[in-house]
């Protein structure tokens, strides 16, 4: 069996098992994923087919689309999607096009009543339905193309029913504040998915927190680094000396149970006289064991979320090339938090202190970026004890580019 160990490979070995033969080893002997799957852009199209496109992915958080009329725009896979909420508040989601000629209908996220297509006008309402076709008429018309060998056919455009022509829909479901779409029409339940995480934080009830803070970043970078670098914390006395006062190395645990996700644990949360991270109100009904814990998961395949008892940070990364993402984050907090004034000032420096951590984060995974399209890179070594996570994460990758689809057991599961 051939191992791959070399930059700049043919793209039909980006989908064989043997190309990442030396990542499938044991952690402490495994070596990281093949630099392609950080620079190539044959690689990166492939990936969106093969991860983004049979995936779960995370578009945004439930306050964006909370009201009747809520649309948000976004991308998965190359497709433009929306994500509505209807008139009855049952949420739904599309494909951005109309189904007449396949105009985009929408640019941006907006709060409408319904949706007109730019080109020719057709109307669909909230709930992908078309309720409007304009100048179509019941009426004979000459067919330009005869069927019958050669003479003039008269159609009927009473054929034609709005009612089939409805938004073309894909799956979507929530969890917590999270919402996810899923493009494949063989999905796997988003409970498997998710594994034990809406148990673990049930008391929290995400689903109500409210989004105070929102910012958007472009890094120079492949969206695979950034989720590896949250879910690793070897690299936080060099990097981030600050949050070390917060998240002492020796309070980090693993927190991995079956599901597509990566979990660790810092638990107790320090509690430094300079940092406001515990200094907001928990969330009522909270279980004991969440009153001084943070936790920081990696929900494959691009979304991040530290949850501390007070507040959550939350990073949706949308691959836009091998070397390009927009990462969008949300700080978050449980309900009435900034209802008292007195709560503002500490709001307002969680929000500049999740900003110099998150900077600090782009500016090395672009450094990274840059390194690993040196073609002298052909591959590091795991650190046993802090990237086991990563090796969880770059095998979900070469499963997917090799078309398995399967959910990886947990810390607790006898299974290999």
């Amino acid at each position: 069996m051939q191992y791959y160990s070399q930059q700049r490979l043919p793209t039909h070995v980006y989908t064989q098992p043997e190309t990442y033969g030396l990542s499938r080893l044991p952690v402490d002997q495994a070596s990281t994923l093949i630099p392609d799957a950080y620079t190539a852009a044959d690689f990166f199209a492939l990936e969106q087919e093969k991860i983004f496109a049979t995936a779960w992915v995370a578009v945004g958080c439930l306050q964006q689309v909370q009201n009747p009329g809520d649309i948000l725009v976004t991308e998965v896979a190359g497709r433009s999607i929306l994500v509505m909420r209807d008139k009855t508040g049952k949420l739904g989601a599309f494909y951005n096009v109309c189904r007449h000629r396949g105009s985009k209908l929408l640019e941006k996220s907006c709060n409408i009543k319904s949706l007109h297509c730019p080109y020719h006008a057709w109307v669909y309402g909230l709930d992908g339905q078309c309720l409007g076709t304009s100048m179509f008429r019941n009426e004979k018309i000459v067919d330009t193309v005869p069927s019958n060998g050669g003479e003039t056919d008269l159609s009927d455009t009473a054929l034609f029913d709005k009612k089939n022509y409805g938004l073309l829909p894909l799956s979507v479901q929530t969890w917590g504040f999270l919402v996810f779409v899923n493009l494949s029409a063989q999905t796997t339940p988003l409970e498997e998915w998710l594994g034990d995480i809406p148990q673990k934080f049930q008391s929290h009830v995400l689903e109500n927190w409210e989004i105070f803070g929102e910012k958007n970043y472009d890094v120079a970078s492949n969206y695979k680094l950034i989720e590896e670098n949250f879910m690793e914390y070897y690299h936080l006395p060099f990097v981030h000396p600050e949050l070390t006062n917060v998240s002492r190395m020796e309070d980090h645990h693993r927190s991995q149970g079956a599901g597509m996700y990566t979990g660790m644990l810092t638990t107790p949360v320090s509690r430094d006289v300079d940092s406001v991270w515990l200094n907001l109100p928990a969330a009522q009904g909270l279980n004991k064991e969440h009153l001084e814990a943070a936790y920081h998961i990696c929900i494959f395949p691009n979304v991040t979320i530290t949850i501390l008892p007070n507040h959550a940070f939350c990073m949706i990364t949308d691959p836009i090339r091998a070397n390009q993402t927009r990462e969008r984050t949300f700080l978050l907090t449980p309900p009435g938090t900034l209802d008292n004034e007195s709560h503002t000032s500490m709001f307002l420096e969680l929000v500049k202190f999740w900003d110099m951590v998150n900077t600090q984060d782009l500016g090395i995974v672009e450094r990274v970026q840059l390194g690993l399209s040196n073609t002298a890179f052909t591959g590091g070594r795991m650190c046993p004890k802090f990237e086991e996570p990563l090796h969880r994460y770059q095998n979900w990758v070469a499963d997917r580019m090799c078309g398995i689809h399967r959910v990886p057991s947990g810390d607790n599961d006898a299974r290999v």
